[in-house]
């Protein structure tokens, strides 16, 4: 674990060695081992310890566990005295701070304990203070904008369905209409048929009274639907 690496991590020029290291609730007085370990408390909990395994602990020398809270400020410090495993060449040392129902539970956040032997500092861990009902409330916030990403990707997904159904109709009408629409040489040549028939009723206009105009009158609607129909492109291959 963390606590144990930065534990161990500590330079050692000494007969004692810093073996191990752990935060829990308490150890047993048989074993010596520690009960309840974790690094991450919540405001209620009653308390956290610091239990650290020393081997060839040394005698004679203060040995001292600071605590600083988040703000960097000493909150607690006390000498301890190193408790020793019988038939063995190594002993624990054990503090603990209480937190529920303390000054320690408002003061949330990540804390750093010292070990001090002889007022030198030979290892150091963190710990956290958290709120529970933080904890939810962020859990809370959390799924309301994982419900608010899903009804955004069904949106976005209903969208992409739409648009590409659209894109398909498109693509249909479109391959219609090349089916359909007549190639640029018969435009060309609907064009100067419709010329020609304008020129010879432009002529027959002149020529003609008015009552020989009115026979004419249905070819004049034939040829001014076929102009409108080249100039809008609409003609059918025959």
């Amino acid at each position: 674990m963390l606590l144990a690496v930065a534990l161990a991590a500590a330079p050692q020029a000494k007969a004692f060695t810093i073996a191990d290291g752990t935060f829990c609730y308490r150890y047993d007085t048989t074993t010596l081992q520690p009960i309840g370990e974790g690094n991450t408390v919540f405001t209620y909990s009653e308390k956290i310890g610091l239990w650290v395994k020393i081997t060839d602990p040394p005698t004679g020398v203060e040995i001292r566990i600071v605590w600083y809270d988040p703000n960097g400020s000493q909150f607690a410090q006390n000498v301890v005295t190193p408790v020793l495993k019988t038939g063995e060449n190594w002993g624990i040392v054990f503090d603990s701070i209480n937190i529920a129902e303390t000054t320690a539970a408002s003061k949330l956040g990540v804390w750093d304990v010292k070990l001090l032997i002889d007022r030198k500092e030979e290892a150091t861990a963190q710990f956290q203070i958290i709120s529970y009902e933080s904890l939810l409330q962020r859990i809370a916030d959390a799924n309301t904008q994982l419900a608010a990403v899903r009804s955004e990707n069904d949106l976005l997904e209903s969208q992409n369905q739409q648009l590409t159904l659209q894109l398909q109709q498109l693509q249909a009408s479109y391959t219609a209409l090349q089916a359909q629409v007549g190639t640029s040489t018969d435009y060309l040549q609907l064009q100067t048929q419709y010329n020609t028939l304008n020129t010879e009723y432009q002529d027959l206009g002149r020529d003609l009274s008015s009552t020989r105009m009115m026979m004419y009158a249905a070819v004049v609607v034939a040829i001014a639907s076929v102009g409108v129909a080249v100039y809008f492109g609409a003609i059918k291959k025959p």
